[in-house]
């Protein structure tokens, strides 16, 4: 049984025709945040049910209204130590593709609804041309952009590319879809 924490109306139109919305959080002292239209809600810790032979990304799956939503570890997918989950460990429950597909995200704390200007927004391949993200060791495809506010830099993911093709097959193959 999961309760909300923080419902989302994702339905409503943006403060400004060109401003983003974003649901910021923090993991590991990074803020880091989703387009409000990616999020269905947040929720708090729920038991997770492990599967076998799937990436360690995915901590499992859980329970949501007798659909099975797997469930991935902020911390583990951006290479960070693990922290013990507590009762109100927060889950973002976000929208990934087609088809209503929703994904779990584990992080350590949920900040607030943010608008952020088009002027504050930067694309990543803006940043870092797509020849030198090739060339990078580490995998920073889930990267949509940054925002620049006068707390700090937030790092914007594209929800859709936290899970790779191959794990998305498996949880697939497990799942029995």
């Amino acid at each position: 049984m999961t309760s909300d924490v923080f419902a989302i109306d994702n339905t409503q139109p943006q403060v400004g025709s060109d401003s983003l919305a974003l649901l910021t959080f923090q993991v590991d002292d990074q803020l880091y945040g989703l387009p409000i239209s990616n999020v269905i809600r947040i929720i708090e810790m729920v038991t997770i049910t492990r599967l076998p032979d799937i990436s360690d990304l995915i901590q499992g799956i859980i329970n949501l209204h007798g659909k099975a939503v797997p469930v991935m570890d902020l911390r583990r997918r951006f290479g960070l130590s693990s922290q013990a989950y507590g009762p109100h460990t927060p889950i973002i429950l976000a929208e990934i593709g087609v088809d209503n597909r929703i994904l779990g995200l584990i992080v350590d704390e949920v900040d607030q609804i943010l608008d952020v200007p088009p002027e504050a927004f930067e694309l990543t391949d803006l940043i870092v041309p797509t020849e030198l993200m090739n060339q990078m060791t580490s995998d920073v495809s889930y990267l949509a952009g940054v925002a620049k506010t006068d707390r700090q830099i937030i790092l914007i993911l594209n929800v859709q590319t936290l899970v790779t093709p191959t794990d998305q097959v498996r949880l697939s193959q497990a799942l029995g879809e």
